[in-house]
């Protein structure tokens, strides 16, 4: 058989190639029939390692929602199985061919042969390299087979918004009845119904953990609302209590109070006061404890009738007339414990912070005051 040349005015074909012979044209219809067939299980293969990809995705969601370890070992395991069948996929090797056409055929290279008569612009068959009509036969029908639009090619990637195990559900493999790609089928069947398990249980424990996220947070807030209210309701009770503490000796005289109307402190035993003042200079003493690590020392407190006609007739002007005097109405404290002297570091700070606590110095008994007193002290509240 002499040589083809192919001019630039036509393809090639099959037959042209070939000549009248009919087995050159089964043995390229053949070839093209193996390069499809290993289009085919490429492209299997292909679509396998996409839902492979997506089954790895699946497993790391699963794995931080909690998903049982079994369930995620079966996925492990159908993933395992995927990826073998993957591997047992006999590829013939025409698709070699097949691909380097099509390659060739996409960048559009041109083969240039010289038979010194002509020169051609498309494949062209030369004896003297070695070619036959056959290999030419055969490549054009692979080429064609390469570039024939791929039947049922996997689909397109998902949006977004569309989770790992919802694409793994979208992967196909191409309709072919071909024996080779059996055992993939199977696999992918398994590591789709796997991924599905998994990833339903994921979900389910998401909406758990949801759930009782959003209880405890509930939970929380209505603690956090009854904690509030309970506090609202001592705040107002105790207000409701130092109300009644300062209406609760109108009815006595000055310096005639029973001591069951009057309250005590806890750092001294002999302090009696009205039940606000002695609540408020708790406050105080507490602080002043905090500064100075000692309590502050009461030398007197509530004064009746009695004791302000004995002060009076001792002090003279210095104790006020009787019936008259803070101190009997159990609102007025004498302090010692370096607060009797002015300039003292505690009573500084008694001027700067028993106010604070609606205990005040009067203005009478400050330093240049008409009866200069360090000691004297009395509840405004």
């Amino acid at each position: 058989m002499g040589a083809v040349v192919v001019t630039t005015d036509a393809e090639p074909s099959v037959a042209a190639v070939a000549g009248d012979d009919s087995s050159l044209t089964r043995a390229a219809a053949a070839r093209a029939a193996d390069a499809y067939t290993a289009q085919l299980r490429a492209q299997a293969v292909e679509a396998a390692q996409a839902a492979v990809d997506e089954a790895v995705a699946v497993r790391a969601d699963a794995a931080e929602a909690a998903v049982p370890d079994e369930l995620l070992a079966e996925l492990d395991a159908a993933t395992a199985e995927l990826q073998a069948a993957m591997a047992d996929v006999e590829i013939p090797e025409i698709v070699e061919r097949s691909r380097s056409a099509s390659r060739d055929a996409e960048r559009g290279e041109q083969d240039v042969v010289d038979t010194g008569t002509a020169q051609t612009t498309d494949a062209t068959v030369d004896p003297a390299d070695g070619a036959t009509a056959e290999d030419a036969a055969a490549a054009e029908a692979a080429a064609a087979a390469a570039e024939a639009p791929a039947p049922d090619a996997p689909a397109e990637p998902a949006p977004a918004e569309e989770d790992a195990s919802d694409r793994i559900a979208d992967v196909t493999l191409p309709p072919t009845t071909d024996p080779g790609t059996t055992p993939l089928r199977a696999a992918l069947d398994r590591v789709k119904e796997a991924a599905e398990v998994v990833s339903g249980t994921a979900d389910q424990k998401r909406a758990e953990a949801a759930a009782a996220q959003a209880a405890a947070e509930a939970a929380a807030q209505a603690a956090a609302q009854a904690a509030a209210e309970e506090a609202a309701r001592v705040a107002a009770e105790k207000e409701a209590q130092r109300a009644a503490w300062k209406v609760s000796l109108q009815g006595y005289a000055n310096g005639r109070i029973p001591d069951e109307a009057l309250c005590g402190v806890s750092f001294d035993g002999n302090a009696r006061l009205r039940c606000d003042a002695a609540e408020a200079l708790e406050a105080l003493n507490a602080a002043f404890a905090a500064h100075f690590g000692r309590p502050l020392y009461v030398t007197d407190s509530y004064r009746s009738y009695g004791a302000q006609v004995a002060c009076r007739a001792n002090k003279g002007g210095l104790c006020a007339a009787p019936g008259t005097s803070n101190h009997g109405w159990g609102l007025a404290v004498d302090l010692a414990g370096g607060v009797q002297g002015f300039g003292t570091a505690e009573h500084q700070w008694m001027r700067e912070n028993a106010a604070s606590f609606q205990w005040v110095h009067p203005a009478w008994a400050q330093a240049g005051g008409s009866k200069p007193e360090p000691w004297h002290w009395e509840y405004v509240g």
